[in-house]
Protein backbone atom coordinates (compact mmCIF):
# COMPACT_ATOMS: atom_id res chain seq x y z
CA UNK A 1 0.00 0.00 0.00
CA UNK A 2 1.37 3.42 -0.97
CA UNK A 3 2.32 5.73 1.86
CA UNK A 4 0.41 9.03 2.19
CA UNK A 5 2.20 12.10 0.86
CA UNK A 6 3.42 14.84 3.18
CA UNK A 7 4.22 17.97 1.16
CA UNK A 8 6.51 20.42 2.94
CA UNK A 9 6.79 24.07 1.89
CA UNK A 10 10.37 24.93 2.91
CA UNK A 11 11.14 28.03 0.86
CA UNK A 12 12.56 29.78 3.93
CA UNK A 13 15.42 27.24 3.91
CA UNK A 14 17.42 29.81 1.95
CA UNK A 15 16.78 32.52 4.54
CA UNK A 16 19.72 33.45 6.80
CA UNK A 17 17.48 34.44 9.73
CA UNK A 18 16.05 32.30 12.51
CA UNK A 19 13.17 31.33 10.22
CA UNK A 20 15.61 29.74 7.79
CA UNK A 21 17.42 27.91 10.58
CA UNK A 22 14.13 26.58 11.96
CA UNK A 23 13.08 25.45 8.48
CA UNK A 24 16.28 23.48 7.89
CA UNK A 25 16.16 21.88 11.34
CA UNK A 26 12.54 20.81 10.92
CA UNK A 27 13.11 19.35 7.44
CA UNK A 28 16.09 17.39 8.79
CA UNK A 29 13.91 16.20 11.66
CA UNK A 30 11.22 14.78 9.37
CA UNK A 31 13.27 11.59 9.07
CA UNK A 32 11.18 10.18 11.91
CA UNK A 33 8.19 10.09 9.56
CA UNK A 34 9.91 8.41 6.61
CA UNK A 35 8.48 4.99 7.50
CA UNK A 36 4.91 6.34 7.44
CA UNK A 37 4.93 9.00 4.73
CA UNK A 38 6.31 9.85 1.34
CA UNK A 39 7.87 13.28 2.00
CA UNK A 40 8.18 15.86 -0.78
CA UNK A 41 9.97 19.10 0.15
CA UNK A 42 9.62 22.29 -1.89
CA UNK A 43 12.93 24.17 -1.86
CA UNK A 44 13.88 27.52 -3.41
CA UNK A 45 15.69 27.22 -6.71
CA UNK A 46 19.42 27.85 -6.46
CA UNK A 47 19.74 27.33 -2.71
CA UNK A 48 22.62 25.34 -1.23
CA UNK A 49 20.67 23.45 1.45
CA UNK A 50 19.97 19.80 0.70
CA UNK A 51 18.09 17.54 3.14
CA UNK A 52 18.90 13.89 3.73
CA UNK A 53 17.62 10.81 1.89
CA UNK A 54 14.43 10.64 3.98
CA UNK A 55 12.66 12.91 1.48
CA UNK A 56 12.35 13.89 -2.16
CA UNK A 57 12.86 17.50 -3.17
CA UNK A 58 11.41 19.80 -5.81
CA UNK A 59 13.03 23.16 -6.52
CA UNK A 60 10.69 26.03 -7.33
CA UNK A 61 11.08 29.73 -8.09
CA UNK A 62 8.72 31.62 -5.75
CA UNK A 63 8.94 34.91 -7.64
CA UNK A 64 6.86 36.97 -7.79
CA UNK A 65 5.83 35.95 -4.28
CA UNK A 66 2.10 36.80 -4.31
CA UNK A 67 1.52 34.96 -7.58
CA UNK A 68 3.48 31.96 -6.36
CA UNK A 69 1.71 31.80 -2.98
CA UNK A 70 -1.82 32.27 -4.29
CA UNK A 71 -1.64 30.55 -7.68
CA UNK A 72 1.40 28.34 -8.29
CA UNK A 73 1.44 26.78 -4.83
CA UNK A 74 -2.25 25.77 -4.91
CA UNK A 75 -1.73 24.32 -8.41
CA UNK A 76 1.17 22.23 -7.09
CA UNK A 77 -1.06 21.00 -4.28
CA UNK A 78 -3.72 20.02 -6.82
CA UNK A 79 -1.09 18.20 -8.86
CA UNK A 80 0.39 16.16 -6.02
CA UNK A 81 -2.74 15.80 -3.83
CA UNK A 82 -0.93 15.39 -0.50
CA UNK A 83 -2.66 13.96 2.54
CA UNK A 84 -1.01 16.64 4.68
CA UNK A 85 0.86 19.90 4.09
CA UNK A 86 3.47 21.38 6.43
CA UNK A 87 4.09 25.09 5.79
CA UNK A 88 7.44 26.19 7.22
CA UNK A 89 7.80 29.53 5.45
CA UNK A 90 4.64 31.24 6.71
CA UNK A 91 2.77 30.50 3.50
CA UNK A 92 -0.78 29.19 3.69
CA UNK A 93 -2.64 29.94 0.43
CA UNK A 94 -6.11 31.43 0.39
CA UNK A 95 -7.25 28.65 -1.95
CA UNK A 96 -6.38 25.35 -0.30
CA UNK A 97 -7.08 22.03 -2.02
CA UNK A 98 -8.39 19.36 0.32
CA UNK A 99 -5.64 18.26 2.73
CA UNK A 100 -4.73 18.67 6.39
CA UNK A 101 -2.55 21.70 6.99
CA UNK A 102 0.04 22.39 9.66
CA UNK A 103 1.76 25.75 10.03
CA UNK A 104 5.02 26.46 11.89
CA UNK A 105 5.26 29.93 13.47
CA UNK A 106 8.67 31.06 14.74
CA UNK A 107 7.33 33.90 16.91
CA UNK A 108 4.26 36.00 17.56
CA UNK A 109 6.18 39.25 17.12
CA UNK A 110 4.14 40.65 14.21
CA UNK A 111 1.01 40.44 16.38
CA UNK A 112 2.57 42.21 19.36
CA UNK A 113 2.38 45.90 20.24
CA UNK A 114 6.07 46.30 21.11
CA UNK A 115 6.73 49.80 19.85
CA UNK A 116 9.11 48.56 17.14
CA UNK A 117 8.84 46.04 14.28
CA UNK A 118 10.09 42.48 14.78
CA UNK A 119 10.09 41.97 11.02
CA UNK A 120 10.48 44.21 8.02
CA UNK A 121 7.13 42.75 6.87
CA UNK A 122 5.24 43.09 10.16
CA UNK A 123 2.13 44.70 8.66
CA UNK A 124 1.82 41.94 6.03
CA UNK A 125 2.62 39.17 8.50
CA UNK A 126 0.08 40.52 11.00
CA UNK A 127 -2.73 40.44 8.45
CA UNK A 128 -1.58 37.06 7.19
CA UNK A 129 -1.41 35.44 10.63
CA UNK A 130 -4.81 36.74 11.65
CA UNK A 131 -6.52 35.69 8.42
CA UNK A 132 -4.75 32.43 7.53
CA UNK A 133 -3.45 30.79 10.70
CA UNK A 134 -6.96 29.90 11.96
CA UNK A 135 -7.40 27.66 8.87
CA UNK A 136 -4.53 25.33 9.82
CA UNK A 137 -5.43 22.14 11.67
CA UNK A 138 -2.22 22.38 13.70
CA UNK A 139 0.16 25.16 14.65
CA UNK A 140 3.76 24.39 15.55
CA UNK A 141 5.27 26.89 18.01
CA UNK A 142 8.99 26.77 18.78
CA UNK A 143 8.67 27.63 22.49
CA UNK A 144 6.09 27.63 25.26
CA UNK A 145 6.43 31.42 25.25
CA UNK A 146 5.41 31.60 21.57
CA UNK A 147 2.56 29.14 22.14
CA UNK A 148 1.23 31.22 25.03
CA UNK A 149 1.44 34.45 23.05
CA UNK A 150 -0.38 32.87 20.08
CA UNK A 151 -3.10 31.68 22.43
CA UNK A 152 -3.45 35.15 23.92
CA UNK A 153 -3.31 37.06 20.63
CA UNK A 154 -5.24 34.71 18.33
CA UNK A 155 -7.49 33.00 20.84
CA UNK A 156 -6.24 29.56 19.81
CA UNK A 157 -7.11 26.66 22.09
CA UNK A 158 -4.09 24.93 23.60
CA UNK A 159 -4.90 21.58 21.99
CA UNK A 160 -4.31 23.03 18.50
CA UNK A 161 -0.79 24.26 19.21
CA UNK A 162 2.18 21.91 19.63
CA UNK A 163 5.53 23.09 20.97
CA UNK A 164 8.30 21.67 18.78
CA UNK A 165 11.72 22.88 19.86
CA UNK A 166 14.28 23.71 17.13
CA UNK A 167 16.97 21.55 18.73
CA UNK A 168 19.07 19.56 16.31
CA UNK A 169 18.94 15.86 17.21
CA UNK A 170 22.32 14.41 18.28
CA UNK A 171 22.80 12.30 15.17
CA UNK A 172 22.51 15.45 13.04
CA UNK A 173 24.41 17.82 15.30
CA UNK A 174 27.85 16.85 14.04
CA UNK A 175 31.04 16.60 15.99
CA UNK A 176 30.19 18.96 18.84
CA UNK A 177 26.77 17.48 19.74
CA UNK A 178 28.06 16.03 22.99
CA UNK A 179 31.19 18.12 23.49
CA UNK A 180 30.46 21.36 25.26
CA UNK A 181 33.08 23.94 24.32
CA UNK A 182 34.43 22.09 21.27
CA UNK A 183 36.26 24.21 18.71
CA UNK A 184 34.74 25.00 15.35
CA UNK A 185 36.72 23.70 12.38
CA UNK A 186 37.93 26.36 9.91
CA UNK A 187 36.46 29.80 9.62
CA UNK A 188 37.83 33.24 10.47
CA UNK A 189 37.43 35.07 13.77
CA UNK A 190 38.86 38.14 15.51
CA UNK A 191 42.12 37.76 17.39
CA UNK A 192 42.38 38.10 21.14
CA UNK A 193 39.49 38.61 23.53
CA UNK A 194 36.16 39.97 22.32
CA UNK A 195 32.47 40.16 23.21
CA UNK A 196 30.11 38.79 20.56
CA UNK A 197 26.44 39.28 19.71
CA UNK A 198 24.71 37.61 16.76
CA UNK A 199 21.60 38.60 14.84
CA UNK A 200 20.35 40.87 12.10
CA UNK A 201 20.70 44.53 13.12
CA UNK A 202 17.05 45.23 13.84
CA UNK A 203 15.28 47.02 16.72
CA UNK A 204 14.29 44.00 18.82
CA UNK A 205 17.95 42.99 19.14
CA UNK A 206 18.45 46.11 21.28
CA UNK A 207 21.89 46.90 19.87
CA UNK A 208 21.79 50.60 20.85
CA UNK A 209 21.19 49.41 24.41
CA UNK A 210 24.06 46.94 24.15
CA UNK A 211 26.35 49.66 22.80
CA UNK A 212 25.37 51.99 25.66
CA UNK A 213 26.12 49.18 28.13
CA UNK A 214 29.49 48.58 26.49
CA UNK A 215 30.28 52.30 26.71
CA UNK A 216 29.46 52.22 30.43
CA UNK A 217 31.80 49.24 30.85
CA UNK A 218 34.63 51.14 29.14
CA UNK A 219 34.26 54.05 31.54
CA UNK A 220 35.14 51.64 34.36
CA UNK A 221 37.40 49.27 32.47
CA UNK A 222 39.07 51.00 29.48
CA UNK A 223 40.96 47.76 28.74
CA UNK A 224 37.73 45.83 28.06
CA UNK A 225 37.83 43.74 24.87
CA UNK A 226 36.11 44.99 21.70
CA UNK A 227 32.50 44.23 20.86
CA UNK A 228 31.60 42.44 17.60
CA UNK A 229 28.03 42.47 16.28
CA UNK A 230 27.51 39.88 13.54
CA UNK A 231 24.46 39.95 11.30
CA UNK A 232 22.90 41.46 8.22
CA UNK A 233 22.60 45.26 8.26
CA UNK A 234 18.83 45.60 8.62
CA UNK A 235 16.29 48.24 9.60
CA UNK A 236 18.06 48.96 12.89
CA UNK A 237 21.51 49.55 11.41
CA UNK A 238 21.26 53.36 11.33
CA UNK A 239 20.26 53.53 15.01
CA UNK A 240 23.05 51.15 16.03
CA UNK A 241 25.67 53.12 14.10
CA UNK A 242 24.34 56.35 15.60
CA UNK A 243 24.83 54.85 19.08
CA UNK A 244 28.45 54.01 18.22
CA UNK A 245 29.04 57.61 17.12
CA UNK A 246 27.24 59.09 20.11
CA UNK A 247 29.44 57.15 22.53
CA UNK A 248 32.64 57.66 20.51
CA UNK A 249 33.19 53.93 20.07
CA UNK A 250 34.51 53.85 16.51
CA UNK A 251 37.21 51.20 16.43
CA UNK A 252 35.82 49.48 19.55
CA UNK A 253 32.47 48.26 18.18
CA UNK A 254 32.61 46.28 14.93
CA UNK A 255 29.72 45.36 12.64
CA UNK A 256 30.78 42.29 10.65
CA UNK A 257 27.74 42.00 8.40
CA UNK A 258 26.64 38.55 7.31
CA UNK A 259 29.01 35.71 8.21
CA UNK A 260 29.34 32.37 6.45
CA UNK A 261 28.45 29.33 8.55
CA UNK A 262 32.15 28.54 9.07
CA UNK A 263 33.00 32.10 10.15
CA UNK A 264 29.90 32.29 12.34
CA UNK A 265 30.90 29.12 14.18
CA UNK A 266 34.49 30.34 14.51
CA UNK A 267 33.32 33.66 15.99
CA UNK A 268 31.21 31.75 18.53
CA UNK A 269 33.91 29.24 19.39
CA UNK A 270 36.58 31.86 20.08
CA UNK A 271 34.66 34.70 21.75
CA UNK A 272 35.35 35.62 25.37
CA UNK A 273 31.67 35.95 26.20
CA UNK A 274 28.37 36.03 24.32
CA UNK A 275 25.73 38.73 24.82
CA UNK A 276 22.13 38.26 23.70
CA UNK A 277 20.71 41.73 24.28
CA UNK A 278 17.53 40.91 22.34
CA UNK A 279 14.30 41.93 24.06
CA UNK A 280 12.01 39.60 22.07
CA UNK A 281 12.71 36.13 20.71
CA UNK A 282 10.56 33.26 19.52
CA UNK A 283 13.18 30.93 20.97
CA UNK A 284 16.77 32.19 20.67
CA UNK A 285 18.93 29.97 18.46
CA UNK A 286 22.12 32.16 18.56
CA UNK A 287 22.21 32.02 22.36
CA UNK A 288 21.59 28.27 22.26
CA UNK A 289 24.53 27.87 19.87
CA UNK A 290 26.77 29.99 22.10
CA UNK A 291 25.90 27.78 25.06
CA UNK A 292 26.73 24.76 22.90
CA UNK A 293 30.23 26.16 22.58
CA UNK A 294 30.43 26.49 26.36
CA UNK A 295 30.50 30.28 26.35
CA UNK A 296 29.73 32.46 29.38
CA UNK A 297 26.64 34.27 28.19
CA UNK A 298 24.10 36.96 29.05
CA UNK A 299 20.46 37.15 27.97
CA UNK A 300 17.30 39.17 28.62
CA UNK A 301 15.52 37.39 31.45
CA UNK A 302 11.96 38.09 30.29
CA UNK A 303 12.21 36.36 26.93
CA UNK A 304 11.66 32.88 25.51
CA UNK A 305 15.38 32.26 25.99
CA UNK A 306 14.71 31.70 29.68
CA UNK A 307 13.19 28.31 28.80
CA UNK A 308 16.58 26.79 27.95
CA UNK A 309 19.12 29.28 29.36
CA UNK A 310 17.91 29.54 32.96
CA UNK A 311 20.80 28.67 35.23
CA UNK A 312 23.17 28.18 32.29
CA UNK A 313 23.64 31.87 31.43
CA UNK A 314 23.36 35.16 33.26
CA UNK A 315 19.84 36.63 33.13
CA UNK A 316 19.63 40.42 33.24
CA UNK A 317 17.20 43.18 32.31
CA UNK A 318 18.79 44.18 28.99
CA UNK A 319 16.61 47.29 28.88
CA UNK A 320 18.88 48.69 31.63
CA UNK A 321 22.31 49.57 30.14
CA UNK A 322 23.90 49.80 33.59
CA UNK A 323 22.69 46.35 34.59
CA UNK A 324 23.81 44.92 31.26
CA UNK A 325 27.18 46.65 31.64
CA UNK A 326 27.74 45.06 35.06
CA UNK A 327 26.78 41.65 33.67
CA UNK A 328 29.28 42.05 30.81
CA UNK A 329 32.01 42.81 33.33
CA UNK A 330 31.02 39.74 35.34
CA UNK A 331 31.20 37.26 32.46
CA UNK A 332 34.46 38.83 31.33
CA UNK A 333 36.42 39.19 34.58
CA UNK A 334 34.70 37.23 37.37
CA UNK A 335 36.60 33.92 37.31
CA UNK A 336 34.31 32.29 39.87
CA UNK A 337 31.16 33.18 37.91
CA UNK A 338 32.68 32.03 34.63
CA UNK A 339 33.60 28.71 36.22
CA UNK A 340 30.11 28.34 37.72
CA UNK A 341 28.54 28.90 34.32
CA UNK A 342 30.91 26.42 32.67
CA UNK A 343 30.06 23.77 35.27
CA UNK A 344 26.32 24.41 34.85
CA UNK A 345 26.65 24.09 31.07
CA UNK A 346 28.64 20.87 31.34
CA UNK A 347 25.91 19.39 33.53
CA UNK A 348 22.79 20.83 31.92
CA UNK A 349 23.35 21.38 28.22
CA UNK A 350 23.79 17.72 27.17
CA UNK A 351 20.32 16.99 28.57
CA UNK A 352 18.83 19.47 26.11
CA UNK A 353 20.49 17.64 23.24
CA UNK A 354 18.51 14.56 24.26
CA UNK A 355 15.37 16.31 23.01
CA UNK A 356 13.77 14.16 20.33
CA UNK A 357 12.93 16.55 17.49
CA UNK A 358 12.08 13.67 15.16
CA UNK A 359 9.71 12.22 17.75
CA UNK A 360 8.05 15.59 18.37
CA UNK A 361 7.45 16.17 14.65
CA UNK A 362 6.19 12.63 14.26
CA UNK A 363 3.65 12.90 17.07
CA UNK A 364 2.41 16.25 15.73
CA UNK A 365 2.15 15.34 12.05
CA UNK A 366 1.25 11.65 12.09
CA UNK A 367 -2.42 12.26 12.99
CA UNK A 368 -2.70 14.51 9.92
CA UNK A 369 -1.57 11.65 7.67
CA UNK A 370 -4.07 9.11 8.91
CA UNK A 371 -7.01 8.47 6.57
Amino acid sequence: MAKPLLLVEALAARNDSGLGAMTRLFVDGLGGLADRADILVLLPKGGSYRPGPHCRTLEVDPRPWRIWAETVFPLLLLRYRPAAVLCLGQTLPRFRPKARYALAIPDAGPLEDLGWPTSSHDAYNRRWLRSRAPHAERLLAISAFTRNRLQALLGYPEDRIDVVLPIRPPDLAGERSGRIGASAPGGHHPSGEYFLSLGNVEPRKNYPGLIAAYAALLTRRPEAPPLFIAGHPAWGQAEAEAAVSAHGLQGRVHFTGYLSEADRSAHLAECTAYVSSSLYEGWGLPLFEALGFGKPAIYHGESAQDEFARGLALAVDCRDPQALSRAMETVWKDAAERERLRAALAAGFPRMLEYDLEGALRSTLLPLLDP
